[in-house]
């Protein structure tokens, strides 16, 4: 099927290119990824030119964000052509002969003008998931969303790529993925509009929240670029730690679905933030003023190498990683025990030992190195361990059983004679 664009035509390299703009509703029509070209998809490796997609993604995640997001935007997409003969390109300057000469310096080149496809496959090299979700709102009609029915009026940015050789469209796809690199984790948490556990996360280390501020050395209290924190490091915590804290809190609350961005796919209303973030900045005062050593921690950075090390007693309450297991046991244990205020099960936590070196934490969350442990079942278990020192006598046996052969199995301990530490008392 012949098309018509306006289009700029470059070159970079050795690549010619094109870039123009289609209608979602024409771009569904004319293009597919290469994995449902037969030809490549039932070919070797190494001629495979993409992945396979990944249609749980597609369908729970970027689908529902375009059906149901009004601030929709994707990035570029990069087409093949895959013709045998050049689409037709002509320039401004052919068409309007006199077209003034500002405006034939701006254009350069002869750079700006119609392209002309007469034939050949349009094959997704980039963007194959956005393709796909793109693809599933307006063909599909599979996801449902405000906006769902507007999506194919929609214009999105397509490069297109002359096919020159196998080798040349197999070298080029390589580099176009090799080299994207997607957003860190502490990026998302920062930038993110949408994700209500994020909006949150930020507001705790913004402005008036609990862990807002600057350390001695001017540096954000809140390290947010890294998921750990070095020994010698002025700073509290990790964003992304926060961030699991805020995700526990409102799990508690049963809020957590209408906060997360996988879930709801839009940014959440604002009442919605400021209940969450009364239930956040509550806890985390909480947890602040009820552990004296964290709080002087926070206010006084320049003694957090020492209140981090190894041998001091409250170490552990200096690493990241505690503070999701923190907050992960408090939420347990207000569950166990609903009569127990928070802050009596903060005062409570405290008296829980945590230094790195108690035997008690050796391979629950801490290695024969004294270093953090970081698999979720690790977090598990230690939740479950303070859970129990905490509010042993609200637990059921069975639970107890459990905690004690886990703990046993992940030492390699025989789980015949292992013996739970003691609770604390009442």
């Amino acid at each position: 099927m012949a098309t018509l664009h306006t289009a700029i035509r470059a070159r970079m390299g050795s690549t010619p290119y094109y870039v123009t703009t289609m209608k979602v509703s024409d771009l569904v029509q004319v293009a597919r990824p290469a994995s449902e070209q037969e030809e490549w998809a039932t070919s070797g490796l190494t001629e495979r030119l993409q992945r396979e997609l990944n249609d749980s993604r597609v369908r729970s995640e970027i689908a529902p964000y375009l059906a149901n997001s009004p601030d929709r935007f994707f990035g570029a997409l990069i087409l093949l052509l895959d013709a045998d003969e050049e689409p037709e390109f002509e320039a401004f300057s052919e068409v309007a002969k006199n077209l003034p000469k500002a405006y034939r310096s701006t254009m350069g080149k002869d750079s700006f003008g119609f392209l002309t496809i007469d034939s050949g496959e349009r094959i997704l090299l980039d963007g194959q998931h956005r393709f796909a979700a793109l693809r599933e709102v307006v063909i599909a009609r599979t996801v449902e969303g405000d906006y769902a029915k507007d999506v194919g009026d929609d214009e999105v940015t397509v490069i297109i790529v002359p096919r020159i050789s196998t080798q040349h469209t197999r070298k080029l796809f390589n580099k176009v993925n090799r080299y994207a690199k997607s957003t860190s984790r502490g990026d998302n948490i920062l930038t993110s509009e949408d994700d209500g556990f994020a909006i949150l996360t930020r507001r705790l280390a913004d402005d008036d929240g609990p862990l807002a501020g600057k350390n001695h050395k001017g540096e954000s209290l809140v390290n947010y670029k890294n998921t750990t924190i070095a020994e010698r490091s002025t700073q509290l915590t990790t964003l992304s730690a926060i961030y699991e804290t805020v995700r526990i809190i409102t799990e508690h609350y049963e809020m957590a679905d209408e906060l997360n961005e996988k879930k709801t796919h839009v940014r959440p209303p604002e009442d919605i933030l400021d209940q969450g973030y009364e239930h956040v900045e509550g806890w985390w005062a909480t947890v602040l003023n009820g552990i004296p050593q964290l709080k002087y921690g926070r206010d006084n950075t320049k003694v957090l190498p020492e209140l981090r090390a190894k041998d001091a007693d409250y170490g552990l309450l200096f690493k990241p990683a505690a503070h999701i297991v923190l907050f992960q046991a408090l939420s347990q244990i207000l569950k166990r025990n609903p009569d127990l205020l928070l802050q009596d099960a903060v005062e409570r936590t405290y008296q829980v030992s945590w230094k790195i070196t108690d035997p008690m934490w050796r391979d629950v969350l801490i290695n024969s190195a004294h270093n953090i442990l970081t698999r979720r079942e690790n977090y598990n278990l230690a939740a479950d361990l303070i859970t129990y020192l905490v509010v042993a006598d609200k637990l059921p046996a069975n639970h107890v059983e459990q905690l004690r052969e886990r703990m046993a199995k992940t030492r390699g301990e025989d789980e015949s004679t292992f013996k739970l530490p003691d609770p604390l008392p009442n």
